[in-house]
């Protein structure tokens, strides 16, 4: 049987949050972990726009803390909870939603070559 590593609860959010941002590098511009607690982990992302906004994970799932100049979707509020970071991220940056799809094809058409 595989042994499974599993991270200790002090820092499972922070690395679950660490771990979504860099499954999403493709579509942003980056990110920096601000802060970490056992129930709650924060960092600022650099949208592929230019803009930076602060996402939290908790165990409700992510949410935006944005700066008032970010881009908002007006039918999101400060208190909208999302449970994946690409429906959050697909809020805010219409740049992610390109970048995704270009992904998205680059991936297939690599399988068609193959």
């Amino acid at each position: 049987m595989a042994s499974t590593q599993q991270s200790s609860p002090s820092v499972f959010v922070r690395e679950e949050l660490e771990r979504a941002l860099t499954e999403q590098s493709f579509g942003i511009s980056g990110f920096e972990l601000t802060s970490s607690s056992p129930l709650k982990a924060a960092a600022r992302v650099a949208l592929l726009e230019g803009d930076s906004i602060l996402i939290s994970l908790t165990s409700r799932g992510f949410q935006l803390h944005s700066p008032s100049e970010a881009p908002m979707d007006p039918d999101h509020d400060a208190d909208t909870v999302f449970e994946a970071i690409e429906q959050l991220l697909q809020t805010v940056s219409p740049a992610y939603e390109s970048a995704k799809r270009n992904a998205l094809l680059a991936k297939l058409e690599s399988l068609e070559e193959s």
